[in-house]
């Protein structure tokens, strides 16, 4: 019975493409194609292969349609159970693999969506099994929807990561990329901050989609500040606005040598109350960085140290 009503099926949407392919207009590739999507959405592989395929018999002249189609026709015959994390896993691999071929056909939202049908299944078999927020080999789940271009679904995922893995630089990082993709840009520079502070030896700058973060590493040359730049980049960010401050970052240990420390100092600084307190501190700041620091005073970044009150 099951094969013969996915014979009927099949006919059923043969017969409607080609009446829609007879009489429809110059529309009727993007509009067919749109229901396509939607049915990879909503997970009707069948009917979305088989429309797939009548479009692509109905335009020869087009073989970008022929691709998708089997594209369509390939995610169909994957096995993807619901309580299986492994399958999932390996046909998204795949299609990442694929689409890095940089073919015309592979950049196709028809791709687009198989992606993210894939990321999102993967995504609800992991975080069901091991809750919000999980790994997958050590990378944050939402990465693999953030990837897939699903950047809310990615920015709550890796809030989740972010709460119960604290120190993850990844998770972070990611976070930022999904809310600048979603026009959240001082948010999106907070979990940047963020990100360089817990773990900036994790990270390659490349990673970070907002150019002018990117481009605070080249000032650690005109400040002759020593070390990797990735770990600089919170206090320069703060030289010159980019990065929001924070004194709640949670770095781990004793942090990632002068450039932590530094920006201790500056968290200490900001909560200092006496004058004996902030001099000792800007002593120390003008010791481990003097041309950072001379930057700060004249940006006005640090505050001014009070008058001394009492007797000498």
């Amino acid at each position: 019975m099951r094969h013969v009503a996915a014979l009927r099926l099949r006919q059923e949407i043969h017969d409607r493409m080609s009446e829609v392919l007879r009489n429809a207009g110059s529309g009727v590739v993007e509009s067919t194609r749109a229901h396509v999507i939607e049915l990879i959405e909503r997970g009707s592989l069948e009917r979305a292969a088989i429309m797939a395929r009548e479009l692509a018999g109905g335009h020869p002249e087009e073989p970008s349609l022929d691709a998708e189609a089997g594209m369509v026709e390939w995610l169909r015959g994957q096995e993807l159970p619901r309580d299986r994390l492994d399958p999932w896993l390996e046909a998204l691999r795949q299609r990442i693999a694929a689409d890095e071929t940089h073919t015309t056909e592979n950049d196709s939202s028809v791709a687009a969506a198989i992606r993210a049908f894939l990321a999102r299944g993967m995504s609800q078999v992991v975080e069901s099994r091991d809750g919000r927020g999980s790994l997958v080999d050590g990378l944050p789940v939402g990465c693999y929807l953030l990837e897939a271009g699903l950047a809310e679904e990615a920015a709550a995922s890796l809030y989740a990561t972010s709460a119960r893995f604290p120190a993850n630089g990844a998770a972070a990082l990611a976070l930022g990329n999904a809310l600048l993709r979603l026009g959240q840009l001082e948010e999106a520079r907070d979990a940047y901050r963020r990100a360089f502070r817990v773990a900036p030896f994790d990270l390659e700058l490349g990673q970070v989609e907002d150019e002018e973060v990117r481009e605070l590493a080249e000032l650690t040359a005109e400040l002759e500040l020593e070390g990797d730049p990735r770990a600089w980049l919170p206090a320069i960010g703060l030289l010159e606005d980019v990065l929001p401050f924070s004194a709640l970052d949670p770095v781990p240990g004793a942090g990632f040598g002068t450039p932590s420390r530094v920006y201790d100092l500056l968290i200490a600084h900001k909560g200092a109350r006496s004058h004996g307190e902030r001099t000792a501190i800007r002593r120390d700041l003008r010791e481990l960085a003097p041309k950072l620091f001379d930057a700060l005073l004249t940006a006005r970044k640090l505050d001014a140290v009070p008058t001394p009150v009492g007797n000498a």
